[in-house]
């Protein structure tokens, strides 16, 4: 027996080790299944998790004297990731990071390569703009350096915004007495515009105007041809400027007086071109206007979709390219796509000669990665739908059309134009005043003897869809054509005149304010939203269905900022500084000299202001007439973390009550109605009674500002796509209305026009 064991023993060989695999680091802990599945054993794909290196959140971390070198470490609770990647690398024969193709995953890569070169030289940066096999084996082929031209801009832009934020941010907790104040370079810009547009619309002086509409008839005329309405469009080779009702009466005798002639029939074709396809902030405004969507809501949908969805047999598929962009280029490959589906999915008339190119967008467009598109048009909405759920498929199909839609021909309309000619002599007491026309640059003078009125009426129908087969517009209205010949002479069956006075700005909506940070150039597709959120998250502003309303704080904080720091505020200065950090990336500019020139002025505008601003506690420790029920000390109402509540004064003296600000009466029991917290951590609304006398009153909807006309009870606010729903609470009442939301932009039909 002993003899026997031992030639097994003999027999038994030692495991071959084989060659180390390649470890690939990614970003999201999401690709990771996906990418691994296209690599294979030879790979081990990991996660960073985001960022693991950063500036510390206690203090500055920038030592400006040493010429603004950034003071790095391992952000907390971090390390425990950092350690397995370490160990990864230890026995990896090399490292491929993989982190996304923007400036944000460059640098995240470039901290990864600093802290595991230690443990392995051979690092390597891949890029791929999407999450596709083909995409990703590519990369690995073409493995390259760290862009440091993109790491100095990411480098810049941090260090710029870290030192206007943590400098003038201990200013203003200072001042009004809490930390939850902060300002920043795009933060306060952002804040600046939503707070002037409010100046604008609280000094808005509403102007009187008169509109007229007339029905006419000729000799053979159908009964439809009475019920077109033609609207006043000239008088006299004038826009029509009617200020008053003696004017809009005097109008009115004179055109029932007007001998009248259809003067012109014009009929002209009108050709629709595509829209580009998406880029970010294109993306967050429509997905607002056409789903609803919150931007925040629209990115976090976008990201799932690029990171990969389970389809079937297929298994993990990355649906969408790289949703941060604000270029509207697309690749060969995407070209080709959409091209060869057009070609076999409609007629030859849907597909151009040549593939459509977009100019760019403007001259800050930075052009790193294509337009948004799906990574195999293909994959149509319809067949993919049973794996996504209904938001992802929504925005899905939005990205989807949009993309073919921008590779096909343009739509033609044709345009019907007829204007009705009312001829008039000059007689006392029946012209309007000079007032009332008033003439406009570029408008026809008609001499006094031959006096006129214009009435215009346009129709258009669709001849050819074009890209609109896929994108729709909007919904198609044809409108109905008269048979009024030119020349015949028309008789008119009815005038009608109304007032009218002119209606402030509107206020920003996430779509309108990104579109007008965009347009000024100041922000990028990556920091649009978070921006939004901040402003939020500091009670800078508050929401009225999808309106953005400047709250008293974010007028005051606003204030402070555009006296003592203007041009933190001012959006050319921010602009010039995007276009200054952006030049960076292309080599053009140093960061280091570009932050020597900005922060010395800068730094001294800081300490004047410190002595200057007054103090704003009041604003933020508002004392009530109301003693602790704890303690016996007064109540005051507070601003904390999540916003304004009630809390007491002897807070330093260690009395920790507190509670919500009412939001309302309790149509049960008389009781204050305040937000709750469910166990999932859900909000909602109910008595604050609850705990003391068990009402059960609760309601999801957010409580009005108003209450109920028909019972005086609280409300509830319910935002819809059409307008805003008001629901009384009460059960024995539960009155609605119904309010058209001034806040609700109808679908835009704008875009980048093709090339």
């Amino acid at each position: 027996m002993p003899e026997e064991k031992k030639v097994t023993a003999a027999k038994k060989k030692k495991p071959v080790k084989g060659p180390k695999p390649a470890l690939v680091i990614v970003e999201s802990p999401a690709k990771t299944k996906s990418i691994g599945k296209f690599l294979g054993s030879k790979y081990r794909v990991e996660s960073s998790k985001g960022h693991l290196i950063d500036l510390p959140r206690s203090s500055m971390g920038i030592d400006i004297a040493n010429n603004f070198e950034p003071l790095y470490i391992t952000i907390r609770g971090k390390g425990k990731t950092l350690g397995e990647l370490r160990k990864a690398a230890k026995n990896s024969s090399q490292v491929l990071l993989a982190t996304d193709p923007d400036r944000e995953g460059e640098a995240i890569s470039w901290h990864l390569g600093r802290a595991l070169s230690e443990v392995n030289s051979k690092i390597s940066r891949i890029e791929f703009n999407e999450i596709t096999k083909e995409a990703v084996l590519k990369a690995v082929e073409h493995p390259r350096a760290i862009d440091m031209l993109r790491v100095d801009s990411q480098q810049a832009r941090r260090v710029l915004d870290r030192l206007v934020g943590y400098e003038i941010s201990p200013v203003l907790q200072k001042k009004f007495g809490s930390r939850r104040f902060s300002a920043g370079r795009v933060q306060s810009a952002a804040l600046k515009i939503i707070c002037d547009r409010e100046i604008e619309i609280e000094g808005f002086v509403a102007e009187e105007f008169w509109e007229f509409d007339a029905h006419f008839s000729g000799a053979n005329s159908k009964a439809k041809d009475k019920e077109t309405l033609f609207r006043l469009a000239q008088i006299d080779g004038k826009k029509v400027v009617i200020t008053n009702k003696a004017d809009a009466d005097a109008l009115a005798a004179r055109a029932e007086a007007a001998e009248y002639t259809l003067a012109s029939r014009k009929t002209t074709e009108r050709r629709i071109k595509p829209l580009a396809p998406y880029i970010t902030s294109r993306l967050q405004q429509d997905a607002s206007t056409r789903l609803g969507f919150r931007a925040q809501k629209t990115m976090s949908i976008a990201q799932s979709l690029y990171e990969g969805v389970e389809l079937g047999k297929e298994g993990s598929q990355g649906l969408i390219t790289y949703m941060r962009t604000d270029s509207t280029r697309i690749s060969a490959t995407g070209l080709e796509q959409a091209r060869t589906y057009i070609g076999a999915a409609f007629d030859a008339a849907y597909l151009p000669d040549a593939p459509v190119q977009y100019s760019k967008k403007a001259e800050n467009t930075q052009d790193a990665h294509e337009a948004i598109r799906p990574t195999d048009v293909n994959r149509t909405p319809e067949s993919v739908e049973k794996y996504l759920d209904r938001d992802q498929y929504r925005l899905y199909a939005l990205i989807w059309r949009r993309f073919v839609a921008s590779q096909m021909t343009s739509g033609v309309d044709e345009l019907v134009t007829l204007e009705v000619q009312g001829s008039t002599k000059s007689t006392p007491g029946t012209r309007p005043s000079a007032a009332a026309t008033e003439v406009h640059e570029g408008t026809k003078s008609v001499p006094d003897a031959d006096q006129s009125l214009i009435f215009r009426y346009s129709s258009s129908r669709q001849l050819f869809p074009g890209f609109r087969a896929i994108y729709p517009l909007g919904e198609e209205k044809i409108g109905y054509v008269p048979t009024f010949v030119e020349g015949e002479a028309l008789k008119l069956l009815d005038l009608a005149k109304q007032q009218k006075f002119t209606q402030p700005p509107p206020r920003y909506t996430e779509a309108s304010l990104i579109k007008a940070m965009e347009e000024s150039g100041i922000g990028r597709p990556a920091t649009y939203v978070p921006t939004i959120g901040t402003l939020d998250k500091r009670a800078y502003i508050e929401r009225k269905g999808r309106q953005l309303i400047p709250t008293k704080l974010g007028r005051v904080v606003n204030d402070i900022m555009a006296a003592h720091f203007p041009e933190i505020v001012d959006l050319k200065f921010t602009a010039n500084m995007e276009e200054k950090l952006d030049s960076i990336a292309q080599g053009q500019n140093n960061w280091r000299h570009m932050l020597g020139d900005f922060y010395p002025h800068f730094h001294g505008t800081v300490e004047r202001a410190g002595d200057e601003i007054a103090d704003q506690t009041h604003l933020v420790r508002i004392p009530l007439d109301r003693e602790c029920p704890k303690c016996g000390n007064m109540l005051m109402q507070k601003l904390g973390k999540n916003g304004y509540f009630i809390g007491c004064s002897n807070f330093q003296g260690g009395c920790r009550f507190s509670e919500s600000i009412p939001l309302g009466t309790c149509p049960l029991c008389g009781g204050s109605v305040v937000k709750k917290k469910g166990k999932k951590g859900r909000g909602f609304f109910g008595c604050a009674n609850y705990a003391t006398t068990g009402c059960e009153f609760t309601m999801l909807e957010t409580p009005a500002k108003r209450t109920c006309p028909k019972c005086d009870s609280i409300m509830g606010q319910k935002v819809r796509k059409t307008g805003i729903t008001l629901t009384c609470q009460n059960p024995e009442c539960k009155h609605v209305i119904e309010e058209a939301s001034e806040d609700l932009p109808a679908d835009s039909t704008g875009g980048e026009g093709a090339a």
